[in-house]
């Protein structure tokens, strides 16, 4: 029987999603791309699960694009030399929608990388909540080195969270950076000394974020992501709104129960 190549495995909170085409370097196909997407999104549908953790299987945690793939979509794509380039924003825009996902689910996402992040493993990254690396990580978008661009979000994401001249050079170079590198940018939030730390990391701070009352952990995702580029008073007639739904919810009343009687509050995700 063939494995997955994309695999899920819910244990108790936490939901792990794994890259699991170690033998491909975990190559992303167009179809893997959208399940891998539609699988985060129906995890919105279970109560239960209150962090997911992104990882790969084998070597790497990404090598990038599936070139199968990219094959098929450049000779479909060079035979529209007159259409107006209509069909490939359109497929493009798809891509787009499928890694908005991600951003949109208001459970928190970790991304554990190892041994390399490349290409559309990078943008996949990039949409992910919270990430970390192993020290063995090497990472870079390369798609200038095909004549192409980062189109899913990687130029978008990548400026936005390291600045307009950091995005330029690593788009522009196309260059690979070690995971110090990141840490140091502000990619990733941590670095680990090998690929076991990194994923007992990961556990360890899906846990951390678990004790917290998963309606404001989601508010803070929503929050932080959508007021990217708004105005502060836009902003914070957001934290208005959200923090009138928190008080009106069964979790605050619980939350505060369980402060005064000293015990650990059982949340209830309303």
């Amino acid at each position: 029987m063939e494995e997955k190549s994309i695999a899920g495995e819910k244990k108790n909170n936490i939901y792990y999603l794994t890259l699991n085409r170690p033998q491909k370097r975990n190559a992303i196909s167009l179809e893997m791309l959208e399940e891998f997407c539609e699988i985060v999104n129906s995890l919105a549908q279970d109560p239960e699960i209150r962090v997911i953790i992104v990882k790969g299987e084998g070597s790497v945690f990404s090598a990038g694009i599936d070139f199968t793939s990219l094959g098929q979509m450049a000779g479909t794509y060079l035979s529209d030399a007159g259409g107006g380039g209509t069909v490939i924003r359109a497929d493009i825009h798809q891509g787009q929608q499928w890694l908005n996902r991600l951003e949109a689910i208001e459970i928190p996402i970790i991304c554990a990388m190892h041994g390399g992040v490349y290409g559309m493993g990078m943008e996949v990254a990039l949409a992910c909540d919270i990430r970390l690396m192993s020290e063995d990580c090497t990472w870079g978008l390369p798609e200038a080195k095909f004549g192409l661009i980062a189109d899913l979000g990687g130029t978008a994401r990548l400026s936005k969270l390291l600045g307009p001249s950091r995005a330029m050079e690593i788009l522009m170079t196309t260059n690979r950076y070690p995971a110090q590198r990141a840490l140091e940018w502000g990619l990733i939030n941590y670095l680990y000394p090998t690929k076991e730390e990194l994923f007992a990391g990961a556990k360890k701070l899906a846990t951390d974020i678990i004790q917290s009352a998963p309606l404001p952990v989601g508010a803070f995702k929503k929050i932080i992501n959508r007021g990217q580029g708004v105005d502060l008073m836009t902003h914070l007639d957001m934290e208005a709104s959200m923090q009138s739904i928190m008080l009106r919810s069964e979790d605050f009343k619980e939350g505060v129960a369980a402060l005064m009687e000293k015990r650990n509050p059982v949340w209830k995700r309303k």
